[in-house]
């Protein structure tokens, strides 16, 4: 739709075109509103600026305007001034102050709605929802600054933190198109829709830049030249919590010249529809997942045949209670920390649950407990107290209260204020070697095992410690099983037979327990390795089934070979950007198995291939359709 400065701006983007481009080329030639939109549309504003009356308004003059408020009139509202730079460009957000909320120079203006707009109104400051924006400038800075490369200034945004479940957005007021291009020196994530830094109009999202799964900076410019002289917002998002959940940017900027940066000139596609995975004693399959009537359905079609393992997709905004207990057989409890109770060996602490309320765990039990919920590499040395700012603590726990922590350390009694308590960690844990019972992941980050069953549209879950536990479908991330004669490959004993580089060693194989929309595990292989993985006897034949992916980027031709004992069973030559293979593998003896990935072709990085959700089942399991 366009707005009241739609013409004015269009004749003057005419106008002063070929003054721009000199300007880009490096030319000398000073800003005036001879030949920049901006100050071109703050003298028509504001014709008083003109201290010279010379007819032209100067940078220095325009940057005068920044400062005071300017007179309002609601039936031609003025949008807000943005600074310019002495090369023209426009500052939409240059992320150099520590508070997020403030706009960066812009001009004030009065709070007007818009007609007629979605956008909603101008004034105000940039807002945040969620948790994902919420960290310290400084900080950020400080953590990633050897990662992004070169930066412009002292501080930039990142959303990367101690967790990766924080979520959320952070918005732009309503701002003028005034130039072609919205420039944004970005990295992070590779999340389309999820990821992203979104331009909004009246249209609704009309560009979105999201990252290349690489933290080092690099300028995406999005061609606005069809929008300008309409209003617009920026909207900045992380809505991932998995691998490369987080977004870094720089700056953002509106200019004249794309220069050498990665050009979006379309509207995003429709987002897809989410689904979610079903892998089973017939195969894999994808789509909706849905549970009636005790019968889980996949892309509205029954699963009939025996279930090895789901996954749902998860809603972009979840309920979660902000901390989490993690307990010595492996479990993780989504919950709030209270206080403990008791004395010596009787410890017990009080917890607060979604899916199980109130509940009193021994201490005894626990891992850790984490006032702010953590990621799975987060450093946890037994004793330790860990806490936002300051170093980790060494010493025993003794008391939690509703203010504060107390520690006893070398230094003596340390209290610390709960609001400063990121975790204390009491021991590893130390989950059997034989797990008993399927692994249910809940959408709140919660981690049981226990036997389960369907029932109507619930999950039943019978749990050593809680009972019989009933969770609504919808509340459930995943459910990976452990049934007789399946054998899940990332829990079996691993070997690196070989490991030859043409200078240094690859990177010993890697498993990540991510669990995302297309599967639950990946064992990430680099090329010159062998690995041999040592499978548990089954009772006759098996099957090996899995899927193997390239690696984020992979740049190398392949060649991945398997092997029963010395046997080759599959061996496929594979080109840099293959599609995912599907493996189904006669399994005569199922006692080892042996992965050989190598280069075919020049070395190229970064280069790998994913093994995802692998396992081998008893051939008599299997229930092809």
């Amino acid at each position: 739709m366009p707005s009241l400065f739609s013409s004015t701006t269009r004749t003057l983007a005419f106008c002063t075109v070929v003054a721009l481009s000199g300007l880009a080329m490096g030319k000398e030639e000073s800003i005036t509103s001879a030949n920049h939109p901006a100050l071109q549309r703050a003298l028509t504003e504001s014709p008083d600026a003109d201290k010279n009356a010379d007819g032209q308004l100067s940078l220095e003059e325009y940057s005068a305007l920044l400062g005071p408020q300017r007179p309002n009139d609601p039936e031609n509202p003025k949008a807000p001034l943005l600074p310019v730079r002495p090369d023209g460009n426009l500052v939409i957000h240059d992320f150099e102050e520590n508070n997020l909320g403030q706009n960066s120079g812009w001009s004030p203006v009065h709070a007007t709605p818009l007609k007629d707009n979605p956008l909603g109104a101008l004034g105000g400051n940039w807002q945040r929802e969620g948790d994902a924006f919420n960290r310290d400038l400084q900080s950020g800075t400080k953590m990633m600054r050897r990662r992004v490369g070169p930066f412009e200034g002292k501080l930039f945004l990142t959303t990367i933190s101690n967790s990766q479940r924080s979520v959320g957005s952070l918005r732009s007021p309503v701002f003028l198109l005034e130039q072609d291009y919205v420039l944004i020196r970005m990295s992070g994530g590779g999340h389309p829709g999820q990821i992203c830094v979104n331009l909004h109009t009246a249209a609704g999202v009309v560009r979105s830049a999201t990252g290349s799964n690489d933290d080092y900076f690099e300028n995406v410019a999005m061609d606005v030249r069809e929008f300008r002289g309409q209003f617009a917002r920026i909207e900045l998002r992380d809505q991932h919590r998995g691998l490369w959940g987080h977004l870094n940017v720089d700056e953002i900027l509106m200019t004249s010249q794309p220069a050498d940066s990665r050009v979006i000139s379309s509207r995003p596609a429709p987002p897809a529809p989410t689904g979610g995975l079903v892998i089973s004693s017939s195969g894999q399959h994808q789509g909706v997942l849905t549970l009636e009537n005790g019968q889980l359905s996949c892309g509205g079609k029954p699963v009939d045949s025996e279930i090895f393992l789901t996954v749902n997709s998860l809603p972009e905004s979840i309920s979660r209670l902000p901390g989490a207990i993690r307990l010595l057989n492996g479990e993780v409890w989504n919950a709030e920390v209270k206080t403990v109770e008791g004395a010596g060996r009787k410890k017990l602490l009080n917890i607060r649950s979604q899916i199980f309320g109130e509940q009193k765990v021994p201490l005894s039990s626990l891992a850790s407990m984490e006032f702010v919920a953590g990621e799975p590499g987060d450093s946890r040395e037994p004793g330790t107290f860990y806490r936002k700012d300051g170093e980790p603590l060494p010493g025993s726990l003794i008391w939690v209260r509703a203010k504060d922590i107390a520690i006893r350390s070398p230094l003596g009694v340390i209290p610390v204020p709960r609001a400063s308590a990121l975790r204390f960690v009491l021991a590893k844990p130390t989950p059997p070697e034989k797990r008993i019972g399927d692994e249910i992941g809940l959408s709140d980050g919660s981690i049981l095992f226990g036997t389960t069953a369907f029932e109507g549209n619930q999950l039943i879950i019978q749990h050593e410690t809680l009972g019989e536990i009933r969770i609504a479908w919808s509340s459930v991330h995943y459910l990976r099983r452990n049934i007789p004669n399946l054998i899940w490959v990332d829990e079996v004993p691993r070997t690196v037979m070989e490991a030859i580089g043409p200078a240094l060693p690859p990177p010993a194989p890697q498993l990540n327990s991510t669990v995302s929309e297309s599967h639950a595990r990946s064992l990430r292989i680099m090329p010159h390795t062998v690995l041999r993985l040592s499978l548990p006897p089954t009772q006759g034949p098996a099957i090996f089934r899995g899927q193997l992916h390239p690696v984020p980027g992979n740049q190398a031709r392949l060649e991945v070979t398997l092997l029963q004992g010395d046997s080759p069973i599959w061996s496929r030559k594979i080109q840099s950007r293959f599609e995912p293979i599907p493996l189904s593998l006669d399994l005569p003896r199922s006692e080892e198995l042996t992965i050989k990935v190598t280069f075919d072709g020049p070395l190229a990085f970064p280069c790998g291939v994913d093994l995802r959700d692998a396992h081998v089942i008893r051939s008599n399991n299997l229930n092809p359709e």
